[in-house]
């Protein structure tokens, strides 16, 4: 399940050196919301009405989880807009790496 992709994406963050700032909220849910469009996409999910129900569900479970872990992590904004660009599961890890 993408769950474990997202757990990987966000715990990406942790890899950050000292420089960057601390991760808010907004860009902690703002990379989950990526990241979960874009493992559903690889999974051929492309329906809008389908991949919010299953984004809905995944956040319902463990989104606070996943975002709580995420805020106040370091991040640059270099790989905030290289996420918000990123059409590949890969291409994500690599952002936060």
């Amino acid at each position: 399940m993408w769950i474990a992709s997202c757990l990987a994406c966000l715990g990406g963050l942790v890899l950050a050196s000292g420089c960057g700032h601390p991760a808010t909220r907004d860009e902690c849910e703002a990379i989950f919301q990526r990241s979960a469009e874009i493992e559903l996409r690889a999974q051929n999910v492309v329906d809008p009405k389908i991949v919010a129900e299953r984004t809905a569900a995944v956040r319902e479970a463990r989104g606070k989880e996943l975002i709580d872990r995420c805020v106040g992590r370091r991040i640059t904004d270099a790989a905030l807009a290289c996420v918000r660009q990123a059409t590949t599961p890969e291409q994500v890890d690599r952002c936060l790496e």
